[in-house]
């Protein structure tokens, strides 16, 4: 079973002009950008076994049933990268808003571009509201990453946590790969303020 976000043409148009009213311009782009753009995440399998893709990947997910995906970390001729909400939740959020907005959920491994694509995406004059560090989504190593990349504040064991976390799973430069989401519970619903909210962060 798979469950999808999805919109029309007219409802997003109006759901634009309200927001923009509302909130200004800047606050909703990404959002309304993945209406317009085929963005937004898809959940399969059922239990211990439900992940969350992007739904621009659905049909290389849906290749493989998800306890064999999880289990082999691959999917068809694909590599899977597993996005642990448990230990990283705010960084989950970040990779799911980044789908609805329109981001790729299969990346290609280009560890050379990452210095450049992190000075693009995450500057030194990147927001650090309540003392956190700056998330990409597509990862900086990866030819999507970059200037394309969705950026969000993190709190900075998360990032610690997710190089590890990645770098265990990252295949040879050159290759595609799937990025999944497990323990969907337990991305964060909210922005974060300050408050380090990961139910396994002592394993990071």
């Amino acid at each position: 079973m798979a469950t999808r976000t999805k919109g029309g043409v007219l409802l997003p148009v109006i759901i634009l002009v309200a927001a923009v009213a509302v909130f200004g311009g800047d606050k909703v782009v990404d959002t309304m950008t993945g209406l317009f753009t085929g963005g937004g995440r898809t959940i399969l399998g059922e239990g211990d076994s439900r992940v969350m893709v992007a739904t621009a990947a659905e049909s290389d997910a849906k290749q493989c049933e998800t306890p064999q995906m999880l289990a082999d970390r691959w999917c068809g001729d694909l590599h899977v990268l597993l996005v642990d909400a448990n230990k990283i939740p705010f960084i989950a959020r970040n990779t799911q808003l980044a789908w609805e907005s329109g981001r790729p959920g299969v990346l290609t491994m280009n560890r050379a571009k990452q210095d450049e694509n992190r000075r693009i995406a995450c500057p030194r004059s990147f927001s650090k509201k309540y003392g956190g560090q700056c998330d990409e989504y597509p990862m900086a190593s990866t030819s999507e990453g970059g200037g394309g990349a969705r950026t969000e504040e993190v709190p900075g064991r998360e990032n610690s946590c997710q190089g590890g976390m990645y770098g265990a799973q990252y295949p040879k430069d050159g290759q595609r790969f799937l990025v999944v989401i497990v323990h969907l519970d337990q991305i964060a619903t909210e922005a974060f303020s300050g408050t380090d909210i990961a139910k396994d962060k002592g394993l990071c």
